[in-house]
């Protein structure tokens, strides 16, 4: 558990644990920010303002006396410590600040739009349409009828019909075999009786075929 919470790391705008080699968040979309001191360029201003104030430093201290470059020695360690701060601190400040909402992409505000034009009914429609689904078999209108017979508004029930992820030639198929497994059909008669389900006639002749006819 310990070396799994170790390759974890938390996204930070929407606060969802995700793994360290995760570059977007699976749950917002976010991207994965990285503390500023393991992004390359932090080492590069580290190096380069050091040797900025130690040249600087050795190059005006070189003809003083002892007790003057030992006080000066500490100067310069003092610079590149306000120096490594400022810089940490601007670097910090630039990995935590969100991405402001009009730089949202045209698919997220889609989504976000969506999301709220989706109502409960049309969401309890959805399960219910599931549900049917799990245990037996339904057409496109056949499945609306029953769910609007539930009470649901035609809104709703089309919502359910079109998001619940039904293939409808394989439901014609179950269908089929339905039908098959406790009585005989011609397949004309089995047909007929598919499309009476509310299937078209492509799905009623895909089902046929699919029990043998």
């Amino acid at each position: 558990m310990n070396e799994q919470n170790k390759k974890m790391t938390k996204c930070s705008a929407c606060g969802a644990e995700v793994a360290k080699s995760a570059k977007i968040c699976p749950m917002c979309g976010a991207k994965i920010k990285r503390p500023f001191y393991k992004k390359w360029w932090f080492w590069v201003i580290v190096v380069i303002v050091l040797a900025g104030i130690f040249g600087s430093s050795s190059s005006k201290n070189g003809s003083s006396s002892d007790n003057t470059a030992n006080n000066n020695s500490a100067e310069p360690v003092a610079e590149a410590t306000t120096a490594l701060q400022e810089a940490a601190s601007k670097a910090a400040e630039t990995a935590t600040i969100p991405a402001p909402a009009e730089n949202a992409t045209a698919a997220e505000k889609a989504d976000a739009s969506a999301d709220a034009s989706v109502t409960i009914g049309m969401k309890n429609a959805l399960k219910s349409a599931q549900n049917y689904l799990s245990f037996t078999a339904f057409s496109y209108t056949g499945l609306i009828n029953q769910l609007k017979f539930e009470s649901y508004s035609d809104a709703e029930a089309k919502y359910a019909a079109d998001n619940c992820g039904a293939d409808w030639n394989e439901q014609a198929a179950k269908s089929a075999k339905n039908y098959m497994s406790f009585t005989s059909f011609s397949r004309s008669g089995l047909i007929e009786q598919l499309k009476y389900e509310g299937f078209t006639d492509e799905q009623a002749e895909y089902g046929a075929s699919s029990v043998g006819y």
